[in-house]
Parts: C-alpha cells; structure tokens; sequence
C-alpha cells in the first residue's frame, strides 16, 4: 500500500472498518510513524464492545490521528 499511496504522491490517509481497538489503531499508528496524515472517522469503525471503542477514540488515538466522523471527513474532501 505505500508504494502505491508514494506513486501517487498520495500523504493522507483515511482509516476505517473494524476492531477499532486493535487494526485501526494499529494503521493509524502506522502510517503516523511513517509520516502519514491520519483520519479515523469514528463513526465508520467499531469493536467487540462500546468501551473498548470509546477508550480507542478518547485516548489511544488521539495521539496519532485526527478522530472525526464520517459527516466532516466527507465536507472537508468537499472543499
């Protein structure tokens, strides 16, 4: 995937679907650490349990990503 986002000259990436606790974290991280602009549309991913979702969000990827939703990613791509 980074070959093709580097051809592209592609430096943003929006990450969503499941196991936000564990595989989105670890995207975002992920590309963060390779210098990616992260999105984690909160509402476009989910887990086993609210909790685990809502730790994820609130604090594990707060660091590494912007959080937002699905509605602001969408406008924001608009402009």
């Amino acid at each position: 995937m980074e070959t093709v986002l580097k051809a592209l000259g592609r430096d943003v990436v929006i990450v969503i679907g499941a196991w936000t606790n564990m595989s989105i974290e670890h995207t975002a991280r992920t590309g963060a650490d390779k210098g990616y602009f992260m999105i984690v549309p909160e509402d476009a991913c989910s887990t086993m349990n609210a909790e685990w979702h809502i730790a994820s969000v609130n604090y594990a990827l707060q660091n590494v990503a912007v959080v937002s939703d699905v509605e602001t990613v969408i406008a924001a791509t608009r402009t």
